[in-house]
């Protein structure tokens, strides 16, 4: 039995159908046969499809589009595991968790000691509430896009995000120097400095010796790779990967005034950074996304496999993707839609910078070493939130039916504003060094350089690209002839036929 997919082209689960009063589920050939003619209802809204005037795939009522659009959207924010063949371990066992809570509770009463410090009752007051507040969160909040290794986990992620957002938002009631007293209760040594010594990576740019270049190929080099193999895997586009490499360069130019750390010699930005840590991650991210994506996933129930070596694989691949699918962030079908999907990918690089920034600013305006484990878990954190994150927004900038933005999402950019407040009301003095002229060339430049994209991305595949110009609702447009479902309707009679054996129950 297979376990869920996780690709565009998915099947949903199927909507209940309405005949006067009575409501029926579709199953078995049944359903084989209706999801042929109801493909808007279960998103396969593809051109040559809807050229297909029949009355049974049209909307007939705004409650009908208000239910998918609320079935798209779940599939962002609350998606469900389909085909379970171990129901214990997808059961939520709240009466279990709850007996549990309370033979806790009860020990912690009867055993817990009363003669602690005020500040290790704080201590231990904070990790016993988010921990309580982690486990509510496995139990109640939504699952997200993400299925795999376990709903729980991406369940937990949020929770932690949400205890994130908390923290933020009371650090961004108090002022400095209360925030330094508590960073320096928390860790005297690493939490406690007043200011910091970093490496100079700017001088004498022109004397160079292979020792000197080596000397800049440290451990941030490999982060850099790293970094970018990952953050490829999430953007799954090598144009926008390409311009947020550059623009990154071009940031740490625009604030060398506010954060001197960011100046570097010509070549450890252009050469080091962008051409070799960032270009061969983007490389390697890019190439594994093309494996990935070349694959058939057809998973099988750790139940149904016999050898004990098969089993220990099968649950090894649990902690991959179900399945995997390109991000085409630039196609649009019309004018309006291409205004807002330029708005919202300006906004997701404008995010994405400033998720970066607020990393820089945060050590060097309360003065936390680099290599301090604080600075390493928050990037962590914003690294596993931004996974649900990007998804979630690539299918409310890409799908039509999608009108609200997922809720980690939502979290996630409350995250960066309240970071840079918090950055902005205890470091006064720092961005009281602004370049005002340099903060508006750099906004400028994520506008411009974003359009720019998009218009290279088109021009590259109309040129390049597999295209080919066909009829379409009775006009002549160009059409991308790859996997893209909103084109696959070209080769409609394929399609229809490949669905209804895919659907169709085999018979022994």
């Amino acid at each position: 039995m297979s376990d869920s997919d996780d690709s565009d082209d998915s099947i949903l689960e199927l909507p209940r159908m309405h005949s006067g009063q009575r409501s029926t589920s579709m199953s078995g050939e049944d359903q084989t046969k209706d999801i042929l003619y109801y493909d808007e209802t279960l998103g396969f809204t593809t051109d040559g499809e809807n050229n297909r005037h029949t009355p049974e795939r049209k909307i007939s009522t705004c409650l009908d589009r208000v239910e998918l659009e609320k079935k798209h959207f779940d599939m962002i924010n609350e998606r469900i595991v389909d085909d379970v063949t171990m129901d214990q371990f997808y059961k939520p066992h709240s009466i279990t968790v709850l007996v549990l809570v309370i033979a806790c509770l009860i020990y912690k009463a009867a055993a817990g000691k009363t003669d602690n410090s005020t500040e290790t009752n704080y201590y231990e007051g904070f990790l016993g509430a988010g921990a309580l507040f982690l486990l509510i969160s496995a139990l109640t909040f939504p699952n997200g896009p993400f299925i795999r290794p376990h709903p729980i986990l991406w369940r937990v992620i949020f929770g932690l995000s949400v205890i994130y957002v908390i923290v933020l938002q009371f650090a961004l009631f108090q002022n400095y120097e209360d925030l330094k007293k508590i960073l320096t209760w928390l860790d005297p040594e690493g939490l406690g400095q007043k200011s910091l010594e970093e490496k100079e990576y700017a001088s004498d740019c022109w004397d160079l010796s292979f020792d000197k270049i080596w000397s800049h190929v440290d451990f941030f080099a490999f982060s850099h790779f790293t970094g970018w193999i990952m953050k490829t895997l999430l953007l799954r586009h090598w144009v926008l990967c390409w311009f947020i490499s550059i623009i990154w360069e071009f940031t740490e130019l625009m604030f060398i005034d506010v954060l001197p750390n960011f100046a570097e010699c010509w070549w450890d930005s252009l050469i080091l950074d962008v051409l070799l840590c960032n270009g061969i991650g983007i490389y390697v991210g890019m190439k594994l996304c093309e494996f990935l994506q070349m694959r058939q996933f057809h998973w099988e129930s750790i139940r149904n496999i016999k050898t004990r070596r098969g089993k220990m694989k099968r649950f090894a691949l649990q902690f991959t993707p179900a399945s995997w699918s390109g991000y085409d962030w630039f196609y649009s079908r019309s004018f309006s839609k291409a205004i807002r999907r330029t708005f919202l990918l300006t906004f997701l690089v404008s995010f994405w910078l400033l998720a970066e920034l607020n990393t820089f600013f945060i050590k060097h305006i309360f003065a936390i070493d680099t290599k301090h484990p604080v600075v390493f878990w928050r990037i962590i954190l914003i690294a596993v939130i931004a996974a649900p994150t990007i998804r979630q927004f690539y299918v409310f900038s890409t799908d039509p039916l999608t009108r609200r933005v997922g809720m980690q999402s939502w979290v996630f950019v409350v995250i960066c504003v309240l970071e840079l407040a918090i950055c902005v009301k205890c470091g006064g003095d720092v961005f009281a060094k602004t370049n005002v002229w340099n903060l508006a060339l750099w906004i400028a430049a994520i506008i411009i350089g974003t359009i720019f994209c998009i218009l290279a991305s088109t021009w590259y595949a109309e040129n390049f690209g597999p295209t080919a110009r066909v009829l379409v609702k009775g006009r002549r447009r160009l059409c991308y002839l790859e996997s893209s479902h909103e084109n696959l309707g070209i080769l409609k009679d394929d399609v229809i036929k490949k669905r209804e054996e895919y659907l169709t129950p085999k018979r022994h």
